[in-house]
């Protein structure tokens, strides 16, 4: 009798760790779903947005690289041609996406560009591939909102380097090509670290590569790569400019700070290999320049990373640096440093590059008009999208 009730316990607590197992594997299975499904979303989103009358041509970047055609860095460019002879610009946003300002820009952009004179090319997505999943490990929102009058619109944010899914692995030391100076492992897939590109090296080599092509293939006369940065960056808040674009990026930066917002300017350093803005202009005949706003979102020191910090800017522990003298430019927390500031300071500082480019290069001039800084600041940045159903379906485009 002993023996059986034993038998009987012991059957008891072998089904109770089954029935715990089972509960336990379907609680994870339910996770890996609901988790799956936010990566599976992230990947395969697309911004929806309108180009405006001007718009001429949508290219692929793969049309300049064959190599890298049908892949997650194939990404659209989007040609605004007056059809007068003149200069060309290559605006460049989405380099990280984890810095949306610079996409959204882009967007704006395109969404309200007037052009009269020379060409305009504009690409809203740089590193597609970094745009399809978030920051690793730092609890970043997918996603952020835009309120238009036609409701709100939302956008992916994504991460610095290229996907892991599309570009692996990752070496133990990246050495840069074509210089030999080793970087940071991790750097390997970030786009502004691997120019001027190889034209049979990894995904994101050839990415770089084929932007280069696009800028030697169409003549570009300047190149504008726009970024987003740290206050505790020194950089931020800058210009930084190759030797040939130099003079163009002091005079625009006194001219804003005289007149819009302060702006600094940095000559690129010419021993650290692979950015953008030393390495498109020396393989290149492009004037080339790199833009920085400052987001607080990506400041370390800054406390909870939401959207709401994505679109607001303020941050109590970033004004607290403030009043420690931490950063390298000005922050208010009253103020903070909103998308519209962002966007609008990524504007008009390409505006005022242009227009100098003009006179410094009178053949290369552009005649061309956009929503500028105080446009931004007065009617926010939802006020400039327009509504994909009011318009000519030929002119909304997925990105």
């Amino acid at each position: 009798m002993a023996q059986l009730t034993k038998t009987s316990v012991s059957r008891r607590l072998g089904s109770q760790v089954v029935y715990r197992k089972v509960i336990i594997a379907c609680l994870a299975l339910v996770l890996a779903f609901l988790g799956g499904r936010e990566f599976y979303e992230l990947r395969y989103y697309e911004d929806t947005f309108v180009v405006s009358e001007d718009f001429t041509e949508k290219k692929m970047l793969g049309d300049y690289l064959a190599n890298i055609k049908g892949t997650w860095v194939d990404t659209p460019i989007y040609i605004f041609d007056s059809g007068v002879p003149g200069g060309s610009v290559l605006y460049l946003a989405g380099t990280h996406p984890y810095e949306p300002a610079s996409s959204l820009s882009a967007y704006i952009l395109m969404e309200n560009i007037k052009i009269e004179r020379g060409k305009v090319f504009v690409i809203a997505q740089a590193n597609r591939s970094a745009s399809t999943l978030g920051m690793l490990g730092n609890a970043y929102p997918m996603f952020y909102h835009i309120q238009t009058e036609f409701g709100s619109k939302k956008f992916r944010i994504g991460d610095r380097g290229s996907n892991p899914l599309d570009h692996w692995p990752d070496p133990f030391t990246y050495v840069h090509y074509p210089s030999g100076q080793n970087l940071a492992y991790q750097d390997i897939r970030n786009l502004n670290r691997v120019y001027p590109g190889r034209k049979n090296g990894t995904l994101t080599e050839r990415l770089a590569f084929a932007i280069m092509e696009l800028i030697r293939q169409e003549d570009i006369a300047m190149y504008i790569d726009v970024h987003e940065a740290s206050l505790m960056y020194p950089v931020v808040s800058t210009y930084v400019a190759h030797e040939r674009s130099l003079d163009i990026c002091m005079m625009s930066a006194m001219n804003l700070t005289a007149t819009e917002f302060n702006m600094k300017c940095e000559a690129s350093p010419k021993n650290l290999r692979g950015l953008s803005h030393r390495e498109v202009g020396d393989y290149s005949n492009t004037l080339a320049l790199l833009m920085e706003t400052p987001e607080p979102f990506i400041d370390r020191v800054a406390g909870r990373i939401s959207e709401q910090l994505m679109l607001d800017g303020k941050d109590e522990f970033v004004q607290t640096a403030a009043e420690k003298g931490l950063l390298y430019c000005e922050y208010d927390i009253e103020e903070g440093a909103p998308m519209k500031y962002r966007v609008g300071r990524h504007l008009s500082g390409a505006m005022e590059a242009i227009k100098w480019m003009g006179s410094f290069y009178p053949e290369k001039a552009i005649e061309v008009s956009w929503p500028m800084y105080s446009d931004l600041m007065e009617k926010d940045c939802g006020y400039f999208l327009h509504d994909p159903a009011e318009v000519d379906p030929d002119r909304v485009f997925k990105n």
